[in-house]
């Protein structure tokens, strides 16, 4: 039988892992340095933690959920989003009773969403987020948008475009759905259906629609601007106010609603302009949120977060060439000379590596063209012969593949001789901590930055 991915699902391996790698890792970098720490939650959770209200208009919860029963006959789903896991966490463990505020966490896993598959898009994707909960405030609403900012300038995004949006506090919300229900009730025969649930759940979320029909009724539409109550009026001001302090450029977009019910004053997406001056749409955003520690049965804490799914990262990132090279090479290639020489490689490949060098030992009778070959293949610096006299007289031949010169050097000798191939003029000065691979000078010792 000839087994085939699930559609909407993709391997991951090699080179593209380690890309993803990359990008995860300054993510993580990043947010821990910004004081975060990880939360890491089931990818299955109950059902009622998804579908906490029935009124809920979102096209995750009411038609992209996998969701079934367990043999307990329990409605089990498999995480759509990572916030309300983390507030689930939270609650659970009493993080609110235990901890100073704010609890932040980031978070990263696979989540699951029945989309129809694309460029970027997958089923099963990785999402990486952010969570800033227990203070109400414009400065942790403001230093989300600054860490998601900065991550995505770090990967080497440059046109991007802040757009942001304010959604108010309850009061305004209820004002601006009324208008909203008033405005589209003679339109709606005209629109999808999709359209028409959401004119019954939240008339919000019609701003939102794609359909191109529909998005020419939402231009004429009230804006969520004249039914803000002054409190959300001021708080959004000294937001955009904050944004300009801190050198992030912004434009206000009505539009913007996210995808998610439970978001309220400020929400906000990052779009990119392509090379090609081709807008790609949004790479991830987040937004601030009142209720959802409540809804899951914690005290009413405000919070604030982001996310970004990594599929879409990297896609963007390999189709404007702006991956970073990989030094996938091998430091060593431990070539045995006849195949009684193969428990000798395979002792000095694992000495090499626990010196912290990448090695690999050729544990097959190959010929001397084959393990060149091989080692070529495999980018490796160096190639270390080790044939029957070597093993004879405790020593190894160490040869550059790129000059060919090789050197005879003692089994005794090997560490200080490796470590100084990998060592070049250190001009750090008395305060040196090159020894120790912690080099102040930015050179490249041990093989390390």
């Amino acid at each position: 039988m000839d087994f085939q991915l699930v559609k909407g699902t993709h391997d991951i391996i090699n080179k593209e892992a380690r890309f993803y790698q990359q990008i995860e890792s300054l993510f993580i970098s990043l947010a821990e340095l910004y004081g975060y720490s990880e939360f890491r939650t089931p990818i299955i959770e109950y059902s009622e933690l998804f579908k906490r209200d029935q009124n809920d208009s979102s096209d995750m919860v009411r038609k992209q959920m996998y969701t079934f029963n367990d043999l307990g006959n329990r409605s089990i789903t498999l995480r759509p989003e990572g916030t309300a896991s983390v507030a689930r966490a939270i609650v659970n463990n009493k993080l609110y009773a235990e901890n100073d505020f704010p609890i932040k966490a980031y978070y990263l896993g696979p989540v699951f969403r029945y989309e129809r598959p694309k460029a970027g898009t997958y089923r099963q994707f990785l999402q990486f987020g952010i969570e800033n909960i227990g203070i109400d405030s414009i400065y942790a609403d403001v230093e989300t948008i600054i860490l998601s900012y900065r991550a995505l300038k770090m990967l080497g995004f440059k046109n991007l475009k802040l757009k942001i949006n304010c959604l108010g506090d309850q009061e305004s919300r209820e004002n601006y759905k009324k208008a909203l229900v008033k405005y589209f009730t003679p339109l709606i025969d005209k629109m999808c259906p999709d359209c028409k649930e959401r004119l019954k759940l939240n008339p919000l979320r019609i701003i939102d629609c794609k359909v191109p029909e529909d998005q020419a009724l939402v231009k004429d539409a009230p804006k969520m601007g004249e039914y803000l109550s002054k409190t959300s009026k001021d708080r959004f001001v000294n937001t955009i106010n904050l944004l300009k302090e801190v050198g992030i450029p912004y434009e206000i977009d009505e539009g913007i609603v996210r995808g998610l019910d439970y978001y309220s004053h400020i929400v906000y997406e990052f779009e990119y302009i392509s090379k090609s001056g081709l807008n790609v749409g949004a790479l991830g955003g987040g937004g601030h949120y009142d209720n959802l520690i409540s809804e899951v049965g914690g005290p009413k804490l405000a919070g604030v977060g982001f996310a970004f799914g990594i599929e879409r990262i990297y896609s963007l990132l390999k189709d404007e060439g702006m991956l970073p090279k990989l030094n996938d090479g091998f430091d060593f290639m431990v070539m045995p000379i006849g195949e009684a020489c193969i428990s000798r490689a395979f002792i000095v490949a694992d000495f090499l590596r626990m010196l912290g060098y990448k090695a690999e030992a050729i544990i097959e009778n190959k010929s001397f063209k084959a393990m060149f070959h091989k080692a070529e293949r495999k980018e490796a610096s160096y190639a270390i012969l080790i044939g029957e006299n070597e093993v004879k007289n405790n020593e190894v031949i160490i040869k550059n593949i790129k000059t060919q010169e090789q050197k005879v050097v003692k089994n005794k000798e090997l560490k200080e001789f490796v470590d100084s191939l990998f060592s070049h003029d250190c001009h750090c000065g008395d305060d040196c901590h090159c020894d120790d691979g912690d080099c102040c000078c930015g050179g490249d010792h041990h093989g390390k930055k």
